[in-house]
């Protein structure tokens, strides 16, 4: 039989937490010994009574991955291990998004590879450099989503945490890098926060810089929403942006601030056509869990076109009531106004007018690809 893992030991950077254990339920007991500080999320405040779920918990799910990453670890890994939720896990370590780092004698401390960034950027080898870096790093790669992504070590970088996301559409997304790349540009001219990104010369990549990691490597809580929901991965496309609104107003600290940031994204969404702004696809960051002045919403992340795939593509989530289609600027206004902000039809404008000009200054981007940029056009003139 395949070996099993059915005990995990927990830590957070200041030190050891618990353990999370699988039998016929998933079990989470923190140390006897262990403070606040060592609280494994906002959501599971240190108690002496074990936190016990027939699912796993949210906060151990968040970056268990889906999709591509899952898919190409099963066939791997599965003549010797049994394929689960605790397996995967144990294959995070300490290399994982946020600050959860996760033990197991079946998958010891090993050395993170490195790539030079530069050299990613400029590939021009007939061979797949995307397929080659997954071959390299896939068993170091916990992260959640479908898409195709590989978390790779960063030569320049003084720490061993892998520090880069590389994103690739392969043939299934034709121009998905180009059409992330252009909308994260977008939502920085937009105004919002956006880790450090890149392009790769021959528009195959798209490199994101984590926004987890200090620049000595030390890390930041990262908790999506669906983790503060305390909802299952599987739930993501459920419920409404206003819910989302009410999470930001009860974990952040400046409410205002980050709900004015929360619904620019929003608007965003609906501007470049983004079906797939989702629950997982918004996340709160903190540098102290024991002090709520230093929990905010995190930089913009995974954006894209997703209406340049599929034509007739929906909101990921509710919006007043409804997600048959995209939001125009009077019912943009209108959740605006409902989650307490001002000036709203002033916002909507200006990020239309700012997507339109990206759109004009980055053309260029979309020689091969004119379907994304009709896309994008199309959707964006709903909010104009």
């Amino acid at each position: 039989m395949n070996e099993r893992i059915k005990r995990i030991r927990i830590s957070v950077p200041e030190g050891d937490s618990g353990t999370l254990e699988k039998t016929h339920r998933f079990s989470f007991a923190y140390d006897h010994s262990v403070q606040q500080i060592h609280q494994v999320s906002l959501t599971m405040p240190v108690r002496l009574q074990s936190y016990s779920r027939g699912a796993i918990h949210p906060i151990f799910e968040q970056n268990l991955p889906e999709g591509f990453v899952r898919q190409r670890i099963t066939e791997r890994l599965r003549k010797h291990m049994r394929i689960d939720e605790m397996l995967f896990l144990a294959l995070q370590r300490d290399y994982g998004i946020g600050r959860i780092q996760y033990y197991s004698s079946q998958f010891p401390e090993s050395e993170v590879g490195k790539e030079d960034l530069a050299e990613i950027l400029r590939w021009q080898g007939k061979k797949s450099l995307f397929d080659e870096l997954v071959n390299k790093y896939l068993l170091q790669t916990s992260i959640s989503g479908v898409q195709p992504k590989v978390l790779v070590g960063d030569s320049r970088a003084t720490f061993d945490t892998p520090g880069l996301i590389i994103k690739s559409g392969l043939d299934e997304y034709p121009g998905l890098a180009v059409n992330e790349f252009f909308c994260m540009t977008a939502a920085q001219n937009c105004g919002l926060n956006v880790p450090a990104f890149h392009l790769s010369d021959d528009q195959s990549l798209f490199v994101m810089h984590r926004f987890d990691l200090d620049n000595d490597g030390s890390r930041l809580g990262m908790e999506d929403f669906s983790v503060l929901l305390g909802e299952r991965t599987d739930d993501k496309y459920t419920g409404s942006y206003e819910s989302l609104a009410k999470v930001v107003t009860m974990y952040c600290a400046s409410p205002r601030r980050d709900l004015e940031s929360f619904f620019r994204l929003i608007v965003l969404a609906a501007a470049v056509g983004n079906g797939d702004a989702h629950k997982k696809n918004f996340s709160l960051i903190y540098e102290d869990i024991t002090k709520p002045e230093t929990i905010r919403l995190s930089p913009a992340y995974d954006i894209v076109s997703t209406l340049a795939y599929l034509e007739h593509d929906t909101p990921a989530l509710k919006m007043n009531g409804q997600k048959i289609t995209f939001p125009r600027k009077t019912e943009l206004s209108r959740f605006g106004k409902k989650i307490g902000l001002k000036k709203t039809l002033e916002t909507i404008e200006q990020i239309a007018d700012t997507v339109s000009d990206t759109l004009k200054d980055q053309r260029s981007l979309f020689g091969k690809y004119p379907f994304i940029y009709k896309a994008i056009q199309r959707s964006n003139s709903h909010c104009l």
